[in-house]
């Protein structure tokens, strides 16, 4: 059982961590839109490895590590389902094909819908 204060203390944390989640996904969306790739994964798997990391933005990578932060969170206070931008991202990731957008297309798109 946790003791109240140490589930305020959580919720705080879980609220800091979403907006800092949020504040680097916008960051990201803006390199990405601004032509670096990486957000989304598409050209994973064409060049090799070390390089496909060596190239990552910053702006990703440091994406990624609070998004791990913030499902560690999620998971320890009991939430099953992913940040509502976390899962669009995840989506936007996951799909496929030929007539997909690029990434820049794809990140100027997100961007619209986090701002409607």
């Amino acid at each position: 059982m946790v003791s109240a204060k140490r589930e305020a203390a959580l919720e705080k944390d879980r609220q800091s961590l979403a907006t800092a989640y949020l504040d680097a996904l916008l960051v990201a969306l803006r390199d990405c839109a601004d032509g670096r790739w990486g957000l989304f994964g598409q050209n994973e798997g064409t060049v090799p490895a070390y390089l496909d990391e060596r190239y990552l933005p910053q702006s990703v990578t440091r994406l990624e590590a609070i998004g791990h932060e913030l499902v560690v969170l999620r998971d320890k206070m009991g939430f099953a389902d992913l940040f509502a931008p976390m899962q669009r991202l995840v989506e936007l990731r996951a799909e496929q094909g030929s007539n997909r957008p690029g990434e820049p297309r794809l990140a100027q798109m997100f961007l619209t819908e986090l701002k409607a």
